[in-house]
């Protein structure tokens, strides 16, 4: 066995077999996820089986199959077999097994709240997502059933997430256990079990009836092989809420511990973030309840839409991404760990989910320790567009006013929170302010810099009415402002504006879940033609006015940042993408 890294273990690699037969055997070092890969040369009727544990065939490669073939299975503890065959003169180039964590992908089918991103339906998955991960949360919905089945026959698990009711609600034991029972991931024989949203640390008094409740499901044979997994915060520190983990330990399940860690201002920051809030707890979890690691699933967020961690456009999402998958493969107090996961798919744009899939990819599956934002030149701090939040008042922007006073800065206590910034931040308080004129258009340009001519960026901005903001008006409405980009090749299959209103979470006044805000999401990608553009916002549409004169609007959070462009299956990188480093 050779250790790549804390989520990945090498258990046996061949390579060159010229008419492959016969048997190797490999070592699990625990229960738990394995993948199987093989590449292969087998032209016209040449032909290799590979099975496991004699139970048929695993992979298969000729008629037409990829030459490149892969497989998760979750295995026990122990000694397992591979068998290969083959039919006239195929060479099997390499067979890799390594020991892999639970990937989860959460969760089939949540839209995101830009639907304009979406649909992020089976389709999409398959082509992005689900090649790099082996467990599935979604419903027990029979409209799903039929995907269901096509991803059991490829070894992965279901499970249904269900809300916590009977914490939140303070049920007994008896009531609760018929609650977790009840559930179609347990009652249905297809699916796999539960995860259940969500668990907090501290003395709850709910907590002696749930304790109870799961183990009288483990006991339940029943429920043999069902997975029973409680999202929670930090639960090592007071008796019930470490009692609860002991016991889901204990029964065999796992925990999905959840680590939502916003954007840090720069590169120091954020590594003194990630030392406090996930090395320095992940210690404190060791320390409070020794084994844990062995169970648990480390659950990040992808939060960067109308809930967001998101929260400085001056910094890369996908770098502070990477950076966070980087500790729990390399640092020691990581070591062990059961599976990972990003929550949750709804709040997440296209591009930040099929790089989370890429990530898995990488870190575990791969084994690999380097940040992967290197090799497409990805950096964590933002340098094409300056003051992007008008923190700094005008400055980096070329101002055109329509009238002395129609172009200002201000700022809202709060409007961040309201917007979807989490947790609550005053950064994103600040925004430029303009009231459209009869006289003629406001406008804001700015250069756009350090571009790399023909590589594919993007740019996000936010915008809302201030009046409606001001007025407590909850009017659903596109805004009249306009954003063109010179010297740039748009893709306007990808640009769009887009209605959205405030998270339910995220209330201000008197915007709540049911008086709603409403903002708009405005998206561009496009290639650049040369090392800098220029950036142009507007309130009226060319020559004319783009809405009601009088009309105030405001916006912010201008984000230009390098667009990930996702590789092709045979791995050759499309339009946009960097080609990888040697030596993968």
């Amino acid at each position: 066995m050779r250790v790549l890294n804390n989520f990945v273990a090498e258990l046996m690699s061949v390579a060159a077999l010229l008419q492959p037969c016969g048997e190797w055997s490999f070592t699990n070092p625990r229960e738990g996820w394995v993948y199987i890969s093989s590449a292969a040369r087998a032209e016209g009727d040449d032909r290799i089986w590979i099975s496991l544990d004699s139970e048929g065939n695993l992979i298969a490669h000729g008629d037409g199959a990829s030459p490149v073939q892969e497989a998760m299975r979750y295995l026990s503890k122990g000694e397992h077999r591979l068998s290969i065959r083959s039919r006239g003169r195929p060479l099997l180039e390499r067979l890799v097994v390594r020991a892999i964590p639970e990937l989860i992908f959460c969760k089939f089918q949540y839209d995101p709240h830009i639907p304009e991103f979406g649909p992020y339906d089976w389709d999409f998955l398959k082509e992005h997502v689900l090649p790099n991960v082996n467990v599935i949360v979604g419903s027990g919905a029979e409209r799903h059933r039929p995907l269901v089945e096509e991803w059991k026959r490829r070894g992965g698990r279901w499970i249904v997430e269900i809300p916590a009711t009977p914490y939140f609600e303070g049920w007994d034991a008896e009531r609760a256990y018929r609650y977790w029972a009840g559930s179609p991931g347990m009652s249905d024989p297809l699916l796999d079990g539960i995860i259940v949203d969500e668990f907090g640390g501290g003395d709850n008094p709910a907590y002696p009836a749930i304790i109870e409740s799961i183990r009288r499901l483990k006991g339940d044979g029943r429920f043999k092989g069902k997975l029973f997994y409680p999202y929670c915060g930090s639960m090592y520190g007071t008796g019930l809420s470490r009692e609860f983990i002991e016991t889901v330990i204990g029964s065999g399940y796992r925990f999905a511990w959840e680590r939502y860690l916003p954007e840090q201002p720069d590169e120091e920051a954020a590594a003194r973030l990630l030392d406090e809030r996930l090395s320095g707890e992940m210690r404190r979890w060791r320390e409070g309840i020794p084994g844990c690691a062995e169970h648990m699933i480390v659950c990040l967020g992808y939060l960067v839409i109308t809930e967001s961690l998101n929260v400085d456009p001056s910094v890369d999402f996908k770098v502070w991404m990477d950076m966070q998958f980087q500790r729990l493969a390399t640092d020691p107090a990581f070591s062990g760990i059961y599976g990972v996961m990003e929550y949750t798919c709804g709040y997440a744009d296209e591009e930040t989910v099929r790089w989370a899939a890429r990530l898995y990819r990488h870190y575990c599956i791969e084994g690999q320790t380097e940040l992967l934002s290197r090799r497409y030149g990805f950096k964590y701090k933002l340098d094409h567009i300056r003051n992007p939040d008008f923190e700094e008042g005008l400055e980096g922007w070329k101002i055109k006013e329509a009238e002395e006073g129609s172009v200002r800065v201000r700022r809202m206590e709060g409007y961040s929170w309201l917007q979807g910034r989490y947790p609550r931040t005053e950064r994103g308080d600040v925004f430029l302010w303009m009231r459209r004129s009869d006289r003629g258009p406001n406008v804001i340009s700015q250069e756009i810099r350090n571009l790399e001519p023909g590589r594919l960026y993007s740019l996000k901005m936010i915008t809302a009415d201030y009046g409606d903001l001001v007025e407590g008006r909850s009017v659903r409405r596109e805004h009249g402002i306009f954003i063109r980009i010179e010297g740039v090749d748009p893709l306007p299959e990808r640009c769009f504006r887009s209605v959205i209103p405030n998270n339910y979470a995220h209330q201000l006044g008197p915007f709540t879940r049911e008086h709603r805000f409403w903002f708009n999401y405005h998206w561009m990608v496009f290639k650049a033609r040369g090392s800098s553009a220029r950036l142009i916002i507007s309130d009226w549409d060319g020559d004319k006015p783009g809405g009601p004169i009088g009309q105030e609007l405001i916006l912010n959070f201008i984000e230009v940042q390098p667009y990930y462009e996702t590789e092709d299956r045979g791995g050759k990188a499309v339009a946009g993408e960097k080609p990888e480093a040697e030596g993968r």
